[in-house]
């Protein structure tokens, strides 16, 4: 599933996976019941992932971390709406270690459900900028702040739980 069903957190909240749910799309919704389905079967596990980035032979430029450098490189500009809105991202690397890991472990991970991001990349779309600003040092980064952001998740993530199997 998501992190996208943890929707907006309480500030300075991490959300784990025993907090509440609260999806501000449908897109959010939607995992969130598909999460209560598998988790329902009595053999599966669940994975909320964070955002994913990261380079594949068809690129997702929808995807927030992977927007930013297209940009950078491409315009080497970012305008930012609500620049303090946070994500928790995950290489896409990682994401198949998660899976890898988990079939070596499943019956320990079983009936489970699992934030998976680095949390080191619990980040504001700001501090995502300037971390891509090391890479792309020409990158002018600039905030309306008349505009909304029509995405307003806005959580942070602890990713401990999965940390804390190995």
């Amino acid at each position: 599933t998501t992190n996208s069903g943890y929707g907006i957190s309480k500030d300075g909240e991490y959300c784990d996976e025993t907090s509440a749910l609260n999806p501000v799309s449908l897109y959010g919704k939607l995992k969130n019941e598909a999460e209560k389905l598998i988790i329902s079967s009595g053999n599966s596990v669940a994975f909320r992932f964070a955002t994913v980035f990261g380079v594949s032979s068809r690129m997702r430029t929808d995807l927030l971390v992977n927007d930013f450098v297209y940009k950078a490189y491409q315009e080497e500009e970012i305008v930012l709406f609500e620049s303090h809105f946070r994500r928790n991202f995950l290489y896409i690397g990682d994401a198949v270690r998660v899976f890898d890991f988990t079939i070596r472990n499943f019956n320990q991970m079983n009936n489970e459900i699992f934030n998976v991001g680095l949390s080191s990349a619990n980040l504001t779309k700001l501090e995502l900028c300037i971390e891509i600003k090391a890479s792309f040092p020409n990158l002018k980064v600039s905030e309306n702040e008349f505009d909304k952001d029509p995405d307003q998740r806005d959580y942070l993530v602890s990713n401990e739980k999965i940390k804390n199997i190995g």
